[in-house]
């Protein structure tokens, strides 16, 4: 959340919270896969799966002030990459609430953009004992039995055609504390990306909070556990084992060995092995041999200390995509601050039947992609 405002942050989803009321898998966990082979270094040149993954704190009064000058300056910075050819090909932007953030897509020239879950959207997830029991303790003062003020916050801006679109929101009984308010949940595009056989699938996520929910951080693991596996579970029904997948988002993994556990687990035990922290394409890109934007290597290394924003990546046959390089066009400016309180950062993968591929144009009208 926006710095200066944190210390009204409680006070104001609860404002909030009062304007909304008015108106367990089971299984072992598999071991991660061998590493990719090393790549050539002709494979540097024309591969079209750029990802950026950014929480570009977009919320709304009065949980955040003044925040349409950064939205909006986000998205000139997008346009100017795109300008000169070096815009992420793929965007997963979290936290993208309010009409500004929604116009990024607009300004950076996005001709394809996919919403995830809004306010109205329910679960068809039925709740178990312990999701009742869980339900029977929840606090009307910290959200948790208000309706959804909030969409998900979801979007997934692309260069290239979405063909389809699934989507998940979480239940009532899968959230915690003032994350209640918004409809957090989980969105697939799946894209027609030129040279690659079928579609390629992306998933965007935002998981529940841990100190920021303002419940007991026990209730917050509740939920994100219930979250993760249940966001492991839908993308395993909805992605194909031989579609190439991209996923990513805003985990709030953080340094909680606990939320680590929890996710990863919950990943494996749905059968998505390539989702483990080594395979992460943030701390591949900043091993040795990588090569990455030396300006960038501050606000990189940063982004991986904080723990909270992640990207992996799979092939068509089950293996990590090999990553190539890394950047974050999005830290802090020269006065220290940056447009949001998360880095924007942005890892380019290999993919062997599309190294021929063309990069997308810079220039495209937007189109959001809508349905249920």
């Amino acid at each position: 959340m926006f710095r200066p405002y944190r210390a009204l942050v409680p006070t104001s989803l609860a404002l909030l919270a009062i304007t909304s009321a008015s108106g367990g898998a089971s299984g072992g966990s598999a071991p991660p896969p061998p590493a990719p082979p090393p790549l050539t270094p002709a494979a540097l040149d024309d591969q079209p799966l750029s990802v950026m993954t950014y929480n570009v704190e977009g919320l709304p009064w009065p949980v955040a002030l003044g925040r349409e000058e950064a939205l909006a300056r986000i998205g000139d910075r997008l346009a100017a990459m795109r300008a000169q050819g070096r815009q992420p090909h793929i965007i997963l932007l979290q936290e993208a609430f309010t009409p500004e953030a929604a116009q990024i897509a607009a300004r950076a020239g996005y001709a394809h953009v996919a919403a995830g879950p809004d306010a109205a959207l329910r679960s068809p997830v039925a709740a178990t004992g312990a999701d009742i029991a869980y339900l029977n303790q929840a606090r009307w003062d910290r959200g948790e039995q208000a309706d959804k003020s909030l969409g998900s916050g979801l979007l997934i801006l692309s260069d290239y055609p979405i063909v389809a679109i699934n989507r998940l929101a979480f239940p009532d009984f899968a959230c915690a504390g003032f994350d209640c308010l918004a409809n957090k949940g989980v969105l697939i595009a799946h894209l027609a990306v030129p040279g690659i056989a079928g579609p390629v699938a992306v998933v965007n996520t935002h998981l529940n909070a841990r100190k920021a929910a303002a419940v007991p951080i026990d209730r917050a693991q509740q939920a994100f556990d219930r979250q993760a596996g249940l966001a492991a579970r839908f993308v395993a029904a909805h992605v194909p084992a031989s579609r190439p997948m991209i996923l990513g988002g805003d985990m709030n993994i953080g340094k909680d060995a606990r939320r680590a556990g929890s996710f990863f687990t919950r990943f494996a035990q749905a059968g998505l092995r390539f989702i483990t922290p080594g395979w992460s394409g943030l701390r591949r890109a900043l091993s040795p041999g990588l090569p990455f934007e030396r300006e960038s290597e501050h606000h990189l290394r940063r982004a991986a200390d904080h723990g909270k924003d992640w990207l992996f990546a799979r092939d068509a046959q089950d293996m990590p995509m090999p990553v190539l390089r890394a950047s974050a066009p999005f830290g802090a400016d020269a006065d220290g601050e940056g447009l949001s309180d998360h880095v924007g950062y942005m890892v380019t993968y290999g993919l062997e039947e599309a190294r021929a591929v063309r990069l997308a144009g810079r220039k495209m009208p937007a189109a959001v992609a809508g349905g249920a």
